[in-house]
């Protein structure tokens, strides 16, 4: 909950700037610690470092710029802030999603954050048709849960884990009323 709450005041455009800009957290992170998903950043202005994965997740809802160090200390990547959706693809999101997209999670629009179907790491596109909409627990845990998410013609499906579905079938998911309203009113 203090996470999501700090995600939502941290999006808010009543925070003040530096130099123009909101503040961004400015992570390092060695090479060979990136390549295998192991290991240590650091982030800017603090003493002691933190698990990767802490700064992975980080990554995924704020704004935040990874600079990447081989052995020697040369910089090897230099990331941009790009990979954060705008606000308008927010909204757009919100609308088509409703909320967590994970099946009986209630949490609403405005507390969720947005997931990369296709991780930015990985090539995905911060385009509303890779980000879907899901709660911090469910961000968090998305790898450990046994739930998997695939974009279809732009459109967000869920397959559950075995212990929710014995079939794991692929399921178009929604809690937008448009799109609620739509299915119902299908022939």
């Amino acid at each position: 909950m203090l996470a999501m709450t700090l995600g939502v005041a941290a999006s808010s455009e009543l925070l003040p700037t530096i130099g123009g800009a909101a503040p961004t957290l400015v992570v390092t992170v060695r090479e060979e610690d990136l390549v295998s998903g192991r290991g240590w950043a650091h982030l800017e202005g603090a003493t002691e470092p933190v698990a990767l994965t802490a700064a992975t997740h980080a990554a995924c809802t704020g704004t935040i710029q990874r600079i990447v160090l081989d052995a020697r200390g040369r910089i090897t990547s230099l990331g941009t802030e790009e990979r954060v959706f705008n606000r308008r693809q927010r909204r757009a999101i919100a609308a088509r999603d409703g909320g967590c997209i994970i099946p009986g999670c209630a949490v609403p629009a405005g507390w969720c954050e947005i997931h990369h179907v296709v991780e930015h790491a990985q090539g995905g596109p911060t385009h509303t048709d890779n980000g879907v909409l899901l709660c911090w627990y469910h961000h968090r845990h998305l790898e450990s849960s046994g739930w998997l998410i695939r974009m279809n013609r732009g459109v967000p499906e869920v397959m559950a884990p075995t212990w929710n579905d014995p079939y794991r079938r692929w399921r178009a998911v929604t809690t937008s009323k448009t799109r609620m309203l739509n299915a119902v009113l299908r022939p």
